[in-house]
């Protein structure tokens, strides 16, 4: 909806964003790499790490090497869950087997690897996200309900139209994830019923895929210290794939150097290993992302009414008063 595209205009952009966002800037960005909106976010979002969309740097390297398996192994490099000498490796094989190495296109995309390898943004919080279809899909709903023609009065009528039906679908979604319990399907029952107490529907049922998946891997051994203990895992058949998952017990939290938790916002399958190990029957505080959690509208709509009416007597005697 902005006519120029330029520096000002996105920084502007931006800048109104971190307005109605109450000033909590995004930690993570995914563009197509414009030039301007990049430098516009450096401006408005210095702290927050860039990433360029991976569907447009398969297009490119589609573009300029025009051979199917340097885009497949390409890919790969980008997706791959890799260590970073294992990526440098394959990219080095990559270069080597279609000669591309003095290629300008190759010398700079090489050059933002931080922006776009798995290898390098392990630990972003990205969700999983890696292109911007997020977006191209709220501009095709939208699509729907404003047309170019429209003037400014039918422009803001039929936007909020579009307003309206996002919410009531999610309105619906919230729905379905507080009324109704999930068929429980692992055999450790107490974990997967903790997630689905704890988790939204979508997300329980990531969750779950991860539950199912931590029977292959392996604790190979415990080192114990002082206030916490280290596991070595294995996944099964892969020697050359080990994560180590630390148990601080005083705190009872878990951490796991895949980093998953901090990608992704769910406990990776080395650390349910390990709960499932020590024969935990719930999910510890810290494996729980509150922005997951079936109670994350209630919290901030609580500290939105606590700010509004400063006590908690008053807030609940509003509530009472609403509901009448």
């Amino acid at each position: 909806m902005v006519s120029c595209e330029s520096i000002a205009s996105y920084v502007w952009v931006l800048r109104k964003l971190l307005e109605c966002m109450g000033g909590k800037a995004p930690t993570a960005v995914i563009t197509d790499g414009d030039r301007s909106m990049r430098v516009a976010i450096q401006e408005v979002f210095s702290n927050a790490h860039h990433c360029l969309c991976a569907w447009h740097l398969l297009k490119n390297a589609t573009v300029n090497v025009c051979k199917p398996r340097f885009t497949s192994l390409f890919r790969h490099c980008m997706l791959a869950d890799i260590e970073v000498a294992e990526f440098e490796m394959l990219w080095d094989a990559m270069l080597e087997e279609f000669g591309v190495r003095e290629l300008e296109w190759v010398k700079e995309i090489y050059e933002k690897k931080s922006s776009w390898a798995t290898a390098y943004i392990r630990g972003r919080f990205y969700v999983g996200l890696r292109t911007i279809s997020r977006c191209e899909s709220l501009h095709a709903k939208l699509g729907r309900f404003v047309e170019r023609r429209y003037g400014i009065l039918e422009f803001v009528t039929n936007f909020q139209r579009c307003v309206d039906f996002l919410r009531d679908n999610k309105e619906e979604l919230d729905f379905r994830s507080s009324y109704g319990t999930p068929v429980l399907q692992t055999q450790f029952l107490e974990l997967e019923k903790s997630g689905a107490i704890n988790f939204t529907r979508e997300i329980f049922s990531r969750y779950r895929e991860s539950l199912k998946r931590c029977v292959w891997v392996t604790i190979l051994e415990c080192i114990k210290r002082e206030d916490r203990c280290v596991y070595v895992t294995q996944k099964h058949r892969r020697p050359d794939s080990r994560w180590n998952v630390v148990h601080m017990r005083r705190k009872e939290e878990f951490v796991c150097n895949c980093l998953r938790m901090e990608s992704f916002g769910l406990p990776c399958v080395h650390i349910l290993a390990v709960l499932v190990r020590l024969d935990f029957d719930s999910l510890p505080k810290n494996l729980v992302l509150p922005r997951w959690s079936k109670a994350a509208k209630e919290d901030l709509c609580y500290e939105r009414l606590s700010s509004q009416y400063g006590d908690a007597g008053v807030l609940y005697r509003s509530r009472g008063t609403a509901s009448d």
